[in-house]
């Protein structure tokens, strides 16, 4: 695909689509990777491949420096690729092959108009996994300017902030036993049970809030435990899922559930009841009245003449990982609506996806002179 003066609509659609059909759930990226770095090499950017799969282009010079930067990988459970009149279906069309495709779409129109700054863009592996990709950025110090990370958001808002997030697994062991004698014995079972409305109680207790963004979670995902429907278990597993509001501290809800745990263990003799911290992402929330907030805010008037919506989503991203530790303004911005993330039917709406495009040229004219009359001949 070489670039022959102009960037149709068809191609963008194209390219899309094509993502779409490559399935890449966490782990297996290489071919979505060595398909977009083919791409981005035949339009002339200036574009490698990390050794963790992510691929990298760099467009421009100087300052500013804006990082575009989404995931290649999805959940895993391929969805046939289909266009069936205004939408396109495909695992990945929201989250977030969507928001990549127009990322590099408009990184590759962005190359062939003039620019005072640079434009980094990052596809990277792993977001549904650990987070290597962004990792990995972090490690090789991609200190920019400003960071838009490709999340759907839906074509008219723009996410400011996501919740962090701890998991945790609870380890209970007893004696076990005969279930026709529960009396005699301590059900670890009923323990996890026990602990797990403990500490749900003690940490969702300590903020107040009507908005649900700014309140703490605590969920039980996942019970093990049991070897047969007559016998009382000597040992069961739980894990939590503790969502962190904006100004969380991660260290002081440790230890709130320690001091839960503790208060089980004095409850039952001859029991054991150890906890594992997982892992954990830190909250990041981003002003509202920043300049990267009121760029978008702009574009999406000046492209849908709408207010744009503003969102916090409880989930987390690699964008929490990256301005919590970077230090950099950020927020995400995609096409497609974030209720059909990970579920068995995925679709945008074309229209949606080429408007996204403009949108992110739009605001990327506010920080690098981009010439807007430059980027329609470009963009046909």
């Amino acid at each position: 695909m070489k670039f022959m003066g102009s960037y149709t609509r068809k191609e963008a659609v194209d390219i899309l689509s094509r993502m779409l059909e490559i399935y890449s759930p966490t782990g297996y990226e290489r071919g979505l990777a060595d398909f977009i770095y083919k791409l981005l090499l035949d339009h002339g950017l200036n574009v490698r491949m990390d050794p963790v799969g992510n691929v990298i282009a760099t467009i421009g010079y100087g300052d500013p420096k804006i990082l575009l930067c989404g995931h290649m990988d999805t959940v895993p459970g391929y969805i046939p690729v289909r266009v069936r009149g205004i939408r396109i279906y495909g695992r990945g069309a929201v989250d977030a092959k969507g928001p990549l495709a127009s990322m590099i779409s408009a990184s590759i129109i962005a190359s062939h108009c003039k620019l005072n700054g640079t434009i980094i863009l990052a596809c990277v592996v792993d977001e549904e996994g650990g987070s290597k990709g962004v990792l990995k950025l972090i490690e090789d110090g991609f200190k920019v300017d400003y960071a838009i990370f490709g999340e759907p958001s839906g074509t008219s808002n723009v996410t400011v902030g996501y919740k962090g997030s701890m998991h945790m697994k609870l380890m209970v062991k007893g004696m076990g036993g005969h279930a026709s004698a529960p009396w005699l014995f301590h059900n670890p079972l009923e323990i996890i049970f026990e602990a797990y409305r403990s500490i749900k109680g003690g940490i969702e207790s300590l903020v107040d809030s009507n908005d649900k963004f700014y309140r703490y979670s605590v969920a039980l995902t996942i019970v093990k435990g049991g070897v047969a429907a007559n016998v009382i278990p000597s040992e069961a597993e739980g894990y939590l899922d503790i969502r962190l509001p904006p100004g969380s501290n991660p260290t002081s809800i440790y230890e709130i559930v320690k001091q839960e745990v503790l208060k089980i263990i004095s409850r039952y003799r001859g029991i054991r009841l150890d906890i594992e911290l997982l892992g954990s992402t830190p909250p990041y929330e981003e002003k509202v009245d920043s300049v990267l907030v009121k760029a978008f805010q702009d574009a999406i008037k000046l492209e849908l003449n709408v207010e744009a919506g503003i969102l916090r989503k409880s989930g987390t991203s690699d964008m929490n990982i990256y301005a919590a530790k970077m230090g950099v303004p950020s927020v995400a911005y995609g096409p497609g609506n974030p209720r059909l993330s990970h579920r068995n039917i995925e679709w945008i709406e074309i229209n949606d996806y080429l408007c996204s495009i403009r949108i992110l040229l739009k605001v990327l004219s506010n920080f690098i002179g981009l010439d807007l009359n430059e980027v329609y001949r470009v963009f046909t």
